[in-house]
């Protein structure tokens, strides 16, 4: 994932910009019911081993079909490109191909996050292991070829045998590792590469082997040598505080008049659009202008930072955080959500955040934050996990604070109390290490999700 969010140490006031981008369409529209549906189905009969077949296999088929609609639109756009002048394609048919591109991507990445949510359930929502599983760059288009058909008949000779089940790999974005993930009803797990008779690239293969083995091993011994680093997994006993139900209320209330805003502590501002109730964007653009006033200008005033996000972003895929098909919400407000019905945007005062951090007795030492505008416009186009987000130290003891902590207050709306309630745990745990870092696997994520 690539740095490219825009900063401002000020409040941006192109608010029109910001919403008229917004996702909504008819096409997409078409579609919401289908992914509540999916969601739906997905948590009511995921023990029911023929529908999670059939679920897959329609999936599968939908992620294919859309993909070759976009490889379509982008060939008549290129066709364009070429005979532009010509009056062959106009500009409003290479608009309209430009946003049936956009449209189809957006159904697919909404269409994975519904295999993600069984993914989630299936693993009993162990973060660190999905972490793992996750270890590869996302697939690019998925398309029917000689090796997805044989990964299709392995799939279903693992769904044949009555004590396992089985997720094909290639319509998650977590399972990354092998071809077919497949899961006893013992618990145990198998990582199948399925080797096409007529050779898919033996690199690759050789490749998706070792990483196998190498993740294999370190679930089983719990720590070892992992990409250089000896690497362990801790089980976190925190108990986790989400702001999803002040979320919920602001999206109930923007059921009647098309918007709304909340102020969650003092460090983030949350605006709703609900593009299905909106009559004039005019009057949310007014209207958040206005909404929360004073705490802008403090924030103006104390230049702090504060950076502008939509949740949709997650949508482009990260293994850090969850799939949005498992938020404690109906699959009615999931499926809104997921599809940009609801559009949700964030503000957060990241200045403030620090404060708090500061404030439970530790020293920051170095951070992106602190940089000036002109030396972060030297560190855009660099991968975030290359730069130093938040180095804090107490009593001696330095944490490194991975930039995806700080996705976690927008993504999943984190208290940052439970996030310096990590950095605590590490501390009383880490006194005596004997590695070099660690995956957490928070145990109350089994309360939370559903």
């Amino acid at each position: 994932m690539k740095f490219s969010h825009k900063i401002s140490p000020k409040r941006r006031q192109k608010f029109r910009e910001e919403f008229i981008r917004g996702i909504w369409n008819p096409k997409i529209n078409n579609w919401r019911d289908i992914i509540e549906d999916l969601i739906c189905i997905s948590r009511k009969r995921l023990n029911n081993k023929f529908i999670l077949f059939r679920l897959q296999m329609n999936i599968l088929t939908d992620i294919i079909q859309n993909t070759q609609a976009i490889d379509a639109y982008k060939q008549k756009l290129d066709d364009f490109s070429k005979q532009e002048g010509k009056g062959l394609i106009s500009k409003e048919d290479a608009k309209f191909f430009e946003s049936e591109i956009m449209a189809n991507n957006i159904i697919n990445r909404a269409l994975k996050e519904v295999v993600d949510g069984i993914v989630w359930r299936l693993f009993n929502y162990n973060r660190a292991f999905l972490y793992l599983l996750a270890d590869k760059e996302p697939m690019g288009p998925i398309r029917m070829d000689k090796g997805m058909i044989e990964s299709l008949y392995e799939l279903a000779d693992i769904f044949l045998d009555p004590e396992n089940i089985a997720m094909l790999n290639d319509i998650s974005n977590f399972l990354r590792i092998g071809d077919i993930t497949k899961i006893g009803s013992d618990g145990n797990i198998e990582l199948i590469e399925v080797k096409s008779s007529g050779g898919r690239g033996g690199r690759r293969i050789q490749r998706q082997k070792q990483k196998m083995s190498e993740l294999v091993e370190f679930i089983n011994t719990g720590i070892r040598e992992y990409d250089g680093r000896k690497l362990t997994i801790y089980d976190s006993n925190i108990t986790q505080v989400h702001y999803f139900q002040n979320l919920l209320d602001a999206l109930n209330r923007s059921q009647n008049k098309g918007y709304d805003s909340i102020l969650i502590g003092d460090h983030l501002i949350l605006e709703i659009v609900n593009y299905h109730k909106i009559d004039d964007i005019n009057n949310a653009i007014e209207y958040f202008k206005k909404r929360h006033e004073s705490t802008k200008e403090r924030w103006d005033k104390n230049d702090d930072k504060v950076f502008t996000f939509f949740l949709s972003d997650k949508m482009e895929y990260s293994r850090n955080f969850i799939p949005y098909s498992i938020l404690p919400y109906d699959s009615n407000m999931c499926a809104d959500i997921i599809t940009g019905k609801m559009m949700i945007r964030s503000l957060i005062n990241i200045s403030e955040i620090m404060r708090k951090i500061q404030k439970s007795g530790w020293q920051i030492i170095d951070s992106f934050f602190l940089k000036t505008e002109e030396e972060i416009k030297k560190l855009e186009g660099q991968d975030v996990k290359d730069l130093t987000m938040l180095k804090i130290r107490k009593s001696g003891y330095n944490i490194n604070i991975p930039h995806h902590y700080f996705g976690k207050l927008v993504y999943e709306l984190w208290s940052p109390k439970s996030m310096i309630e990590v950095f605590e745990e590490g501390y009383n745990r880490d006194q005596h290490k004997d590695y070099d870092a660690y995956l957490l696997n928070f145990l109350d994520d089994q309360r939370i999700w559903k």
